[in-house]
């Protein structure tokens, strides 16, 4: 098996906090996905060994912020690289606690993501949990951080962001279908649309599109 072709999965850089019986921590995972969209469910696996994985597995709650590619590293050293049994991670640390009392990171985030847990899978080494989606909040248009820009962070690369492209790029409204995730690119503006539009790919209603910005 060339385990060099599951290098190229994509993932992303995300914070998960959660809290029991007063005690709040939280870490860094890569592995959180949407699953389904009626219910919106999310699915996300966690190291057994990890203090948050303890938590979460007791508490059946917890929350995601989603790294900014524009994030630092000290907010990922903060939650990834110690431990919660040894440190308060929330020490010095902005948050605010959501409608089910897990401690939220907005600073340097895209979005948040409040979530009950209604299953666990046990995967030997980690845990699969698997969450319906109670609250989510998106914080502003920034790029998401991917594990590569995080791996760029850490050997001291700076992030390049094409700025004189997003300069010149009119801001024109963007519509995503909220199910299969097809963004609108067509000639005609997607206002002027007519009410029985469909998704090319999921053959979805107009009704289900976001606005993006």
């Amino acid at each position: 098996m060339d385990q060099a072709a599951l290098f190229t999965i994509p993932y992303g850089v995300y914070i998960l906090t959660t809290e029991y019986e007063g005690k709040q921590n939280g870490c860094i995972i890569n592995t959180l996905g949407q699953v389904t969209d009626e219910p919106v469910r999310i699915s996300f696996t966690v190291l057994k060994s990890s203090l948050t994985h303890d938590l979460v597995f007791k508490s059946n709650k917890c929350s995601l912020s989603i790294l900014s590619k524009k994030a630092s590293l000290d907010i990922i050293k903060q939650f990834g690289y110690v431990s919660g049994r040894d440190v308060d991670k929330f020490k010095g640390m902005e948050y605010r606690l959501d409608e089910l009392n897990n401690p939220i990171v907005e600073k340097e985030c895209v979005a948040t993501v409040c979530c009950k847990v209604t299953d666990k899978i046990d995967l030997d080494t980690h845990t699969l949990f698997i969450c319906d989606v109670v609250d989510a909040k998106k914080l502003n248009n920034e790029k998401s951080m991917t594990y590569s820009d995080y791996r760029d962070i850490k050997s001291g690369k700076r992030l390049k962001e094409d700025e004189a492209e997003d300069s010149q790029r009119e801001e024109e409204p963007i519509y995503e279908c909220k199910v299969c995730h097809y963004i609108y690119d067509g000639d005609i503006p997607f206002e002027d649309l007519p009410d029985d539009y469909i998704c090319p790919i999921c053959k979805k209603p107009k009704s289900v599109f976001i606005k993006q910005n």
